[in-house]
């Protein structure tokens, strides 16, 4: 099937910039490439997320382009006919261990360097974080009033 006869040729340059450029006929041969950890980004060029969620990507694959074997890679979905899997919506992101198995885990959470940045140092999972409630009850009154009251007595 080709959209709209377009079938994208595998562009010259599309591994000089920090995020590689995938199509569809590269697509396979880099995300499971079985020494790489390939974090790939699905995108549609109208797709307002997307767009807004571009400059955090681009910091993330500066921030690893000197990681052998980590990959940061978009791909245009609107103009790329996929076989592995279908794309439903975007921007959809796709973590790609190294390793044999052509694993492909889904990456649903917030879209910023940091979070990436955990995702990707911890080999695809996010440590795993307490609800936002939690943090705060084991300290139900701040420590600084406590010693100064105490102080106050002596």
């Amino acid at each position: 099937a080709v959209l709209n006869g377009q079938v994208k040729e595998i562009p010259p340059d599309w591994d000089q910039r920090p995020v590689k450029t995938l199509v569809g006929k590269n697509f396979e041969q880099v995300a499971f490439d079985e020494t790489k950890n390939v974090f790939v980004k699905f995108y549609a060029p109208w797709c307002t997320h997307c767009k807004e969620m571009a400059p955090a990507w681009e910091a993330l694959a500066e921030k690893y382009q000197d990681h052998e074997d980590i990959i940061i890679a978009e791909l245009d979905a609107t103009a790329n006919e996929l076989d592995a899997f279908a794309v439903h919506g975007f921007p959809t992101l796709k973590y790609f261990p190294a390793g044999p198995g052509r694993k492909v885990i889904e990456y649903k959470s917030t879209r910023d360097l940091e979070t990436f940045s955990k995702f990707l140092d911890n080999g695809g999972v996010l440590p795993t974080e307490e609800p936002p409630e939690e943090p705060a009850a084991p300290f139900p009154e701040p420590p600084a009033n406590s010693t100064m009251g105490s102080k106050e007595e002596l």
